[in-house]
């Protein structure tokens, strides 16, 4: 099986991974894209996923014409997200002022879940700021942590908080996949715990401890 033959057990049965991709690239890019695209956030379970992700996206947007711009924040999370927020206009952002036919560049971002705790998160308050106003990029923010891709997008206390749209599907969500079971372990069932005791459920067995804000399910 090759590395993006890597099957998702559901309920509904099974897909691999590049149909999965190819749904998520399909509906990011609908046929109203560029003229109406939010940005999007999503949760990929495995480097495998991911790569089937930015493989199909980047395909489907050369064939709609829409140039794309992949950028790995992991490597060195601050500066490169500080490179990014440096090519941003705010206000002054003209993608729209350059003529009715100039078509936005596609940003991928890997690796954001890097910033969604309180140690790791200023570079995201001077992004904001600009990305806010932004009219020159389309936008899809991808990680791996679902956990922490909440904490950034989820709570109103972040400065993206509701930023970005989450597109996971559902195969992918913390226990809808195996591959989550497989890859995260018990790491997610903590996670799974925790975000059910911020949203008020009772887990018998449990007490409730300090938790990060999570967007309700």
């Amino acid at each position: 099986m090759s590395e993006h033959q890597d099957c998702v057990r559901t309920d509904a049965g099974t897909r691999t991974l590049v149909a999965i991709a190819a749904q998520v690239a399909g509906g990011f890019l609908h046929h109203l894209v560029p003229s109406f695209r939010p940005p999007a956030r999503l949760v990929c379970p495995s480097d495998e996923a991911e790569q089937a992700v930015v493989d199909a996206v980047t395909q489907v947007a050369a064939a709609r014409g829409i140039p794309v711009e992949i950028i790995d924040l992991r490597p060195a999370p601050a500066a490169r997200l500080d490179t990014v927020t440096a090519r941003l206009d705010g206000w002054g952002s003209g993608a729209v002022d350059d003529g009715p036919d100039a078509i936005p560049t596609l940003l991928i971002l890997r690796g954001f879940d890097v910033f969604g705790d309180d140690a790791h998160d200023a570079p995201t308050y001077p992004f904001r700021s600009e990305f806010q106003f932004d009219r020159k990029f389309l936008w899809l923010f991808v990680g791996r942590d679902a956990s922490r891709m909440r904490f950034l997008f989820g709570s109103y206390r972040r400065p993206l908080y509701q930023a970005a749209g989450d597109i996971t599907p559902e195969e992918w969500r913390p226990g809808k996949s195996l591959l989550y079971v497989a890859r995260e372990g018990s790491a997610s069932n903590r996670d799974y715990r925790q975000n059910r005791l911020a949203v008020g459920a009772a887990v018998p067995g449990t007490h409730a401890g300090r938790h990060r804000d999570v967007e309700p399910e």
